[in-house]
């Protein structure tokens, strides 16, 4: 089989890709990715965060591809499935996502970024300037938390939200028969799930079953409450997160992934089509939260297990079905 790569030949995966194909002679391995761009075509097996060139799909050889990341989104995921080419994605990301949620919800709560703020201008806060209960932070500790997605990220929260002594909800569609780890309980009635919690975790991956899910009913709704999305922006409907938050229904919004994003080659622009960044209640971050130099490590070192053992059994456990999405 031909086996191509479209990740950068140097750095984390110049030796293992090298390693790779020295232990599997019976292959051929394009590892360049000028040279793999241009035979398309006639690849078995591709290496690449998404796919350049949707036109060679057409008459391609293309089994498989390999994602060392975990959205699948942004993949023609009805052409591939027509086509009988099977995906599999990585999770490698999955602790430092959950950091960068617990991280931004801590900000918050603490009131770390506007007492930074003000303390840079010489503005003081709490008892040392006479002020007491009206101006203080809140804790974490033992709130109510439900996490929307207990896949790899949401097991992650979980387990990290545990030394806190929260109780911790894991909201799911279909009902699991053991309770994952990490979690208090499972809850399957979306609106109930939401109801229960102070703060609520989206980990979800974007599905045609997720796109809308908190809809702009369910926010107005969700009276003082605090909102983390580090799955997909529209997951959360935009204009209702802008309007529970501008209104003071919710309590405030940390957000790491958004509705818009810069031009390729554009370095500025706004991440939503409402002033969501103007708000005092919003905790702001630039869709990096599984950006880490352990994060890509690990995500090189799942995604080239994950080949090689498709290359040895013709299987790997991180396939994605393209009819759910994930």
């Amino acid at each position: 089989m031909l086996i191509a790569s479209l990740m950068p030949r140097k750095g984390i995966w110049q030796a293992p890709l090298d390693a790779l194909a020295a232990r599997h002679p019976e292959h051929r391995f394009i590892l360049d990715p000028a040279e793999a761009s241009a035979s398309l075509k006639d690849v078995d097996a591709l290496l690449a965060s998404g796919l350049p060139d949707l036109a060679f799909l057409s008459d391609a050889r293309l089994k498989a591809i390999f994602l060392p990341l975990t959205g699948v989104n942004h993949l023609p995921l009805d052409s591939l499935s027509a086509r009988g080419v099977r995906i599999f994605n990585c999770h490698g990301n999955a602790d430092y996502v959950a950091e960068r949620a617990l991280a931004m919800t801590l900000a918050f709560l603490g009131r770390i970024i506007p007492y930074h703020q003000d303390l840079l201008e010489g503005r003081w806060h709490g008892f040392w300037v006479g002020r007491g209960a009206e101006d203080q932070w809140d804790s974490l500790f033992g709130r109510r938390v439900c996490i929307f997605g207990a896949g790899a990220i949401g097991t992650a929260l979980a387990s990290l939200l545990k030394p806190f002594r929260c109780e911790v909800t894991a909201y799911r569609r279909r009902p699991e028969a053991q309770l994952p780890e990490g979690f208090d309980r499972v809850e399957t009635d979306f609106r109930a799930a939401v109801a229960g919690a102070e703060l609520l975790f989206v980990a979800l991956p974007l599905t045609p079953e997720t796109r809308g899910l908190f809809s702009r009913e369910i926010l107005l709704g969700a009276k003082d409450k605090f909102l983390i999305n580090v799955g997909r922006g529209e997951i959360v409907d935009e204009e209702g997160l802008y309007l529970s938050l501008k209104e003071g229904v919710l309590k405030g919004a940390a957000i790491d992934t958004w509705y818009t994003y810069p031009q390729a080659g554009a370095t500025t622009g706004e991440p939503s089509r409402y002033p969501i960044t103007s708000l005092a209640n919003v905790v702001l971050s630039p869709h990096v939260a599984g950006s880490t130099r352990e994060a890509a490590a690990e995500a090189a070192e799942q995604t080239l297990a994950s080949l090689e053992a498709w290359l040895n059994t013709g299987r790997s456990p991180n396939e994605v079905d393209p009819t759910r999405a994930y």
